[in-house]
């Protein structure tokens, strides 16, 4: 049997609701938790996020302000990027005090600043082993 073709359409609201999953995921609502602030069924969350019926623009404002982020951040197709990644270690580590977050931020940055400084098989090396210790 042929593979269906996606329209330019569907595939532009698969890619949306993947935004919407990762940001509602980085800000740990599940579905049912983000249906509910939004008084919609979790289904309709789901068919929102999968892809099968596309937010209107009154729902993606609705959408955006409970996940704390701009319309547009809903509507940057490409894989996660840096600012997802940097918001969902920003909820990792909310509970920690003042000082261990200067600290974990301190090493991060010592880290990456080290990891810079590496040829590409060291780098891997270093990586490898973070890896098997984190």
């Amino acid at each position: 049997m042929p593979q269906e073709e996606i329209s330019p359409e569907k595939q532009l609201a698969r890619e949306v609701g993947q935004i919407i999953a990762t940001r509602r995921k980085a800000m740990k609502f599940t579905q049912a938790e983000l249906a509910e602030r939004m008084e919609i069924e979790k289904e309709t969350v789901s068919r929102i996020e999968t892809g099968h019926i596309a937010p209107t623009l009154a729902r993606l404002a609705q959408i955006a302000k409970l996940l704390d982020c701009e319309i547009s951040d809903l509507l940057k197709i490409s894989t996660p990027d840096v600012s997802d990644r940097a918001l969902a270690l920003m909820n990792r580590m909310e509970n920690l005090s003042d000082g261990q977050q200067t600290i974990l931020l301190d090493l991060f940055g010592k880290v990456a600043l080290a990891m810079g400084k590496l040829n590409a098989k060291d780098r891997k090396v270093v990586e490898r082993f973070l890896g098997e210790i984190l």
